[in-house]
């Protein structure tokens, strides 16, 4: 499966965590897009895990320590701020609508807020624990 440079997708800190579930959704995601994307995470989202890891319980500290050894492997880390009064969730949107990245998050609010600016999003049916695309055009 070749890289495609023409598609970026963003994973958020739930994604990952459910990556470190030992959910294959890098796997998944290159099935249902028949291509091999760049897979990004801004420096927010890297910061979070970092704090998981520190205060979490046990288990989710395990969890996150294993979502950054996904990061550190298959992720480029890109140095991206979140601007004064803004959340994590507000600067993956931003980062989304400036760089025509998809965003995989599992997070219901975020995506809700993907959907209603027409932005490309990734998520997990929970049903049947696989990866489903909404947004992306077919020229991918």
């Amino acid at each position: 499966m070749s890289q495609n440079k023409g598609i970026t997708v963003l994973l958020d800190t739930n994604m990952l965590l459910m990556m470190a579930n030992g959910i294959p959704v890098l796997e998944q995601i290159e099935e249902k897009l028949l291509t091999k994307p760049r897979y990004i995470v801004i420096k927010p989202v890297y910061d979070e895990l970092v704090r998981i890891v520190d205060s979490e319980k046990p288990s989710i500290s395990r969890r996150a320590r294993l979502a950054l050894e996904i990061v550190n492997r298959y992720c480029e880390i890109v140095d991206y701020a979140v601007n004064p009064g803004e959340t994590v969730d507000d600067a993956i949107l931003r980062y989304a609508s400036e760089n025509n990245v998809v965003v995989a998050t599992n997070d219901k609010e975020l995506r809700r807020r993907l959907r209603s600016r027409g932005l490309p999003e990734i998520y997990l049916r929970e049903e049947s624990w696989r990866i489903d695309v909404e947004g992306v055009p077919s020229f991918y």
